[in-house]
């Protein structure tokens, strides 16, 4: 029994599933994006089993990756375009000696979209989404986001459109049938960060993110908060209800007015997942045991009160990340650059090539 990971997307997550794994001593084992993907150069390169020559996926290569582990490789979900492709095929990926962990096709689907999540996270935790805006009459600031997430084998991503020129130039050619709109909503983003077994047991904590790429992008840098949003045990005694399991990540924004505002489900491991390494190993620890890994009588990480920090120091080197509120607590811009260099990811030895440079 081996975990598989797919590097090349998502690459911080696969980095910590790379280090929670081998302090278990499970079985792992890497398919990489090419001989120049940056696994290569961390202290995991040893794991690769295979360098993908391009990004098509078939039923075939996945059984030929399944047959080299002994046909029994488990699909470690990272990436949403890997996940869309394996429940679209899972009978024959499933016959072909993977083991999937992930809820029926029509349960992930409804909660990774953007559109058909609000209505679910509504009846659950009594937050509404953004005010609605029509396709025909857009007015900026806005958020255009995809009803679906993959389509013609490609990643759909949100796009913000804060200002007229921006908007004009974006949603020019964008059709109804695709796409829909919201009002920008400003605000504190805010994480609930969890795993939920397939028995119902859950582990969860919540994380405020501090700053941000621009246009809406990846995290690079968070720190764990006791403020919760909303009630998250009753949202996954729903989830559970509803047949899902498996990690997931839900985002909220908290406006001046201290209202939550929904902005989307990410089921699958997410960008700062070291942070629950190190806050809250118990959802990698129900990950593996959902998938058979005997339990730990160990703990991976020693936790403590916190605040605990997660880091990208490369991904926040643009200019133009965003600060969210709670980042004036951390100081100026100086100190922040020094969190951001304490805690970047790719600091540890595991990954000291990476430091600074990826």
């Amino acid at each position: 029994m081996t975990f598989v990971l797919f590097s090349g997307h998502n690459d911080r997550a696969v980095i910590t599933l790379c280090r929670f794994l081998r302090a278990r001593g499970l079985a792992f084992a890497i398919v990489a994006a090419g001989r120049d993907d940056a696994i290569h150069r961390t202290a995991y390169a040893d794991a690769v089993i295979f360098n993908r020559l391009d990004k098509v996926i078939t039923v075939e290569w996945l059984a030929g990756i399944a047959q080299a582990l002994d046909g029994r490789a488990i699909h470690c979900p990272t990436t949403e375009f890997v996940n869309d492709f394996v429940l679209a095929h899972r009978a024959a990926v499933e016959a072909a000696g993977w083991i999937v962990g992930l809820p029926a096709r029509a349960v992930y689907e409804a909660l990774t979209s953007k559109l058909a999540s609000q209505a679910i996270v509504a009846r659950l935790t009594g937050i509404e989404a953004p005010t609605a805006q029509s396709m025909t009459s857009l007015r900026a600031p806005c958020v255009l986001k995809p009803r679906v997430n993959v389509s013609r084998g490609q990643v759909l991503y949100p796009m913000l459109c804060l200002d007229e020129a921006t908007l004009a130039r974006t949603a020019a050619g964008l059709s109804a049938d695709d796409w829909f709109a919201q009002d920008y909503v400003d605000g504190q983003s805010r994480y609930l960060c969890g795993y939920l077994c397939a028995d119902g047991r859950r582990a969860w904590f919540w994380q405020d993110n501090l700053m941000q790429q621009p246009g809406g992008k990846s995290i690079v840098l968070a720190r764990t908060t006791p403020t919760p949003a909303f009630d998250a045990d009753r949202f996954f005694d729903g989830l559970h209800a509803q047949g899902y399991r498996g990690p997931l990540m839900v985002e909220v924004l908290v406006d001046a007015h201290d209202r939550a505002h929904y902005i989307e489900i990410n089921p699958r491991f997410w960008g700062p997942l070291q942070l629950a390494l190190d806050a809250c190993p118990q959802i990698l620890e129900l990950f593996v045991a959902d998938h058979g890994a005997p339990d730990s009588h160990a703990p991976i990480a020693q936790t403590t009160p916190g605040p605990h920090y997660y880091a990208w120091a490369h991904g926040a080197r643009s200019p133009e990340c965003r600060r969210y509120p709670a980042a004036a607590s951390e100081g100026d811009r100086q100190q922040l650059q020094r969190l951001l260099e304490r805690h970047d990811i790719y600091a540890a030895p595991d990954t000291a090539a990476l430091h600074g440079a990826h």
